[in-house]
């Protein structure tokens, strides 16, 4: 325990010049936590995964789609060609595997999902314990992300989403593994060629498969990308030889081209094979080559995801999604006795609340410590540089202006485990007496109840309404806006031809509240 609290506390800064494996320091004991808080993780996601035995809000369009991958049958699967060509395809394939092990129903479609969100919480843990070098508080970080209400629902629900995060921790995680991997000493000969790299390969891949999941997946990979470029320049001022810069780009500039750039590009390409026609070695110029369209295809995404302006009434802006202003609800069903049973995305406010402050906190000691350029030891500076990097890149696009107003607050699912990350970072900081032990057994204690308490309204649990009512708590001023005119687009490829329907309305059906509405 005494070594595990001098690197906690970041004394030693021995191995910023020299960092250790990847494995340093790993026991038993941490085996068993990572195993324990798994096997919650998935427990939580896969009991009543089925329920409900139908397709729920956005399932209607990824399930489906899923199915068709694997069935072609418009039969089976309720459509007759794919509907959200918008998306890239790996997410879909994944849940189509889910569909091809155990069919097309409930727990088929969800199966695939409900992996991706378990898997999610063991690679948090493995990030926790490299840049925090704590059992404890690796366990600490990945509870939460197990128990948290947002990403509970988003591992049982049939969308592209959470993927997205289960293949951008890997990334990160291995962007971590190749910074800490043995360097010899400044004047020895060192080894630069591809294969050298193994781990900025693997990151590489899981980036370019995060894309390949969902577009917001390039956040991560412009975020291993800089967090590669900062921590080598940064090794290379450290060993105090003439020109860092100069040597990063000659030893290091091959590397990251090929598995940062390059290799993402190749596994994002490789995911269309079977989902477009064309020929592979045609002219890519001209149609009919495969390339051609796989060009067209990302040209018709992006002017459709840059034009999206219809409203919808659950959706919110990125602003308030932390502060969990406007949840979205999947489905609702209604007892006979006036029972109420739901799915909705949402966080726990006790958690995202707290996170927020953590958030602050880390962000205030990362800029202090680089402004002051106090001396810190690598675990220390590297937790609050990967929390910080973290969730800005993956929450703070989002924040530019955009036209698009389409946008809702589970886009938020790849910056919680970043949330997850800053309240364990609190609770390295808090001490160990007996009083901040205290602390963090409380804040955890909470953490569940909370989850607890709002299980029902996530899992499709059946309460009475007022039961329903207080889990809702004030969050109820949903009044509507005047309607004012607005336009909705949607654009369908039937068959090989593009569909473009436009509705202009003045109803406020499809407006958001004003207020703060969990309803």
């Amino acid at each position: 325990m005494a070594t595990e609290e001098r690197e906690i506390t970041g004394e030693d800064e021995a191995d910023e010049a020299h960092p250790a494996a990847p494995d340093q320091n790993w026991t038993r004991r941490d085996s068993v936590a990572l195993a324990l808080v798994t096997l919650i993780a998935g427990a939580l996601r896969f009991i009543r995964l089925d329920i409900p035995k139908a397709i729920i809000f956005d399932e209607t369009y990824y399930a489906k789609d899923a199915c068709w991958y694997v069935n072609v049958s418009e039969q089976i699967c309720e459509i007759g060609y794919e509907q959200t060509n918008v998306h890239p395809p790996l997410a879909k394939w994944l849940i189509a595997i889910g569909i091809r092990l155990f069919g097309f129903d409930s727990f088929g479609w969800r199966v695939a999902v409900a992996a991706g969100g378990t898997i999610t919480v063991a690679l948090l843990y493995l990030l926790a314990r490299r840049i925090f070098r704590s059992t404890t508080v690796a366990a600490f970080a990945a509870g939460l992300l197990a128990i948290d209400l947002l990403h509970f629902v988003q591992s049982r629900t049939s969308m592209l989403d959470i993927f997205v995060p289960m293949f951008g921790l890997a990334a990160l995680l291995f962007t971590v593994y190749d910074r800490d991997r043995y360097r010899p000493p400044p004047d020895a000969e060192q080894a630069n060629g591809l294969l050298d790299r193994p781990w900025r390969l693997a990151a590489g891949a899981c980036a370019g498969a995060a894309v390949a999941s969902k577009w917001p997946g390039l956040f991560f990979l412009a975020l291993v990308i800089v967090l590669t470029i900062v921590w080598e320049i940064a090794q290379r001022r450290t060993d105090r030889q003439p020109h860092p810069i100069a040597r990063f780009l000659r030893e290091e500039t091959l590397t990251i081209v090929m598995w940062l750039l390059i290799f993402p590009v190749a596994v994002y390409m490789f995911t269309y094979l079977g989902r477009l026609e064309g020929a592979l070695l045609a002219n890519p110029a001209e149609q009919g080559s495969w390339f051609r369209a796989f060009w067209d295809r990302q040209l018709f995404m992006l002017d459709f995801h840059r034009g999206l302006g219809s409203s919808h009434g659950y959706q919110s802006n990125p602003w308030t999604w932390p502060v969990l202003k406007r949840p979205v609800s999947y489905h609702i069903e209604y007892g006979p006795n006036g029972e109420y049973a739901e799915i909705m995305a949402t966080g726990s406010p006790f958690v995202w609340w707290a996170s927020i402050l953590a958030l602050v906190y880390v962000a205030f000691r990362w800029i202090a410590a680089r402004v002051r350029r106090v001396p810190q030891g690598a675990s220390r500076w590297r937790a609050e540089g990967v929390i910080v990097a973290g969730f800005v890149f993956t929450y703070g696009p989002w924040l530019l202006p955009s036209d698009r107003s389409a946008v809702f607050l589970f886009y938020l699912l790849p910056s919680v485990p970043f949330m997850c990350l800053a309240l364990a970072y609190v609770a390295t900081e808090i001490g160990r007496s007996w009083e901040a032990r205290a602390a963090v057994a409380l804040f955890s204690a909470g953490a569940i109840g909370f989850f607890v308490f709002y299980y029902p309204v996530v899992a499709n649990v059946e309460i009475p309404k007022k039961a329903w009512e207080r889990r809702i708590w004030q969050f109820d001023n949903c009044d509507k806006p005047e309607g004012t005119p607005t336009k909705s687009t949607l654009t369908q490829i039937v068959g090989k031809r593009t569909r473009t329907t436009v509705t202009k309305t003045t109803s406020n059906a499809d407006l958001p509240p004003k207020g703060w509405c969990w309803i």
